[in-house]
């Protein structure tokens, strides 16, 4: 059992990757565009979240995904399968930043300085096992309850909005593979990237009883006041 005040740890956790994973797209890019990014030779800096990294808004990226990783993997979680799937995200998180993507004119790049090619292999395999844990612990974890009675018309509507939001990473997530071999512009992986972001938010949030609104009436668990200040 988890005590009432791991609960109220794990719901401010909750908060904080809802809050950070809504708003890393945004702050990529706007960083990006408020700075000189002169000293760039390929322009394409904001065809995605993960181009950012060799943009003046480097830190954005690099910080951003370094906290959700962090709060991933301290993440208690209500049973083993939350556990593991929150572990397998923080630890994608920071694969996404120690093996940054490829760049057309730079040869040697990361933390462990290798090829861009091979950097972006492993980067993308990150990228794509994150996304896909995230649609798993929206649309599996999220939607289960302990027993028949304990789902209040609330939840019902809770479960809806975290299937609907699981649908849409994975439709995004198909939509990216297509992108790529159809050739699409470029600033679709930004599109992809930043909707299937928002739908894992927006569902974390629900969760983490930031909308009011979707709260049980009678049995909503209360966060302490403190964690929060």
């Amino acid at each position: 059992m988890v005590s009432t005040g791991k609960k109220e740890l794990m719901v401010f956790q909750k908060r904080i990757l809802g809050l950070l994973g809504f708003f890393l797209a945004p702050c990529a890019i706007g960083f990006g565009l408020l700075g000189d990014n002169s000293a760039i030779v390929n322009p394409k800096w904001w065809y995605s979240i993960s181009m950012t990294y060799y943009a003046n808004s480097q830190i954005c990226m690099i910080g951003v995904l370094f906290s959700m990783s962090v709060l991933f993997l301290s993440y208690i979680g209500y049973n083993a399968t939350d556990k593991i799937l929150t572990t397998i995200s923080g630890i994608c998180a920071m694969g996404i930043v120690v093996f940054p993507c490829g760049h057309d004119d730079i040869l040697i790049t990361g933390l462990l300085g290798l090829d861009c090619a091979t950097s972006f292999n492993i980067h993308c395999a990150f990228a794509s096992i994150m996304f896909v844990s995230f649609a798993i612990m929206v649309g599996y974890n999220f939607t289960r309850s302990g027993n028949d009675d304990s789902v209040t018309e609330e939840k019902q509507i809770r479960n809806k909005i975290y299937y609907i939001c699981a649908g849409v990473i994975g439709v995004f997530m198909l939509n990216q593979v297509l992108s790529v071999y159809f050739g699409y512009p470029g600033y679709w992986t930004l599109i992809n990237e930043a909707i299937m972001l928002w739908a894992f938010s927006f569902a974390w949030l629900v969760k983490a009883e930031f909308f009011p609104w979707f709260n049980d009436k009678k049995i909503s668990p209360k966060i302490n006041d403190n964690l929060i200040k």
